[in-house]
């Protein structure tokens, strides 16, 4: 594949997309020990998960909402850029788009964070950093576009 087609911000929404999926999707947002109970309470508690992901509860819409999104822009890139598929003109020029949905991902991310912070595991805080940095890409992408040639 040929990455040196693509511009510093697709480059980062390609990668910090792909990282913040991957991270909704397998690595735990948050984590109960259950060490902590009585004893018999721990034995009837033995068989329950005590780890979530970013897309499960609590507020799993917001990690939902992220993951199509970051998905969204990840397929934008790859079909138009790397594989030079034609996709149909939206309203709005694709930049405008991927900056709209970097800053709604990264936003999203940061209010489930917030709204829960009881038993937060690594995911939560890698998550929100992999949305920043989509968010982030998405301003740059829209930046070099509107930038004079």
């Amino acid at each position: 594949m040929g990455l040196t087609k693509l511009s510093q911000g697709e480059r980062i929404v390609l990668f910090a997309g792909v990282l913040l999926i991957i991270d909704l999707l397998f690595v735990a947002w948050y984590s109960v020990d259950i060490s902590v109970l009585p004893l018999d309470v721990r034995r009837l508690a033995a068989g329950v998960d005590t780890t979530l992901t970013g897309v499960q509860s609590p507020y799993a819409g917001y990690g939902v909402a992220a993951v199509i999104l970051t998905g969204v822009m990840i397929a934008q890139i790859v079909l138009a850029r790397l594989l030079s598929v034609r996709l149909p003109a939206p309203g709005l020029p694709w930049s405008q788009i991927h900056l709209v949905a970097g800053i709604f991902v990264a936003v999203v991310l940061v209010i489930k964070l917030v709204r829960d912070l009881e038993a937060l595991a690594f995911g939560s805080y890698s998550g929100v950093l992999a949305g920043i940095l989509v968010g982030y890409g998405g301003y740059c992408i829209a930046r070099e576009d509107a930038a004079p040639a």
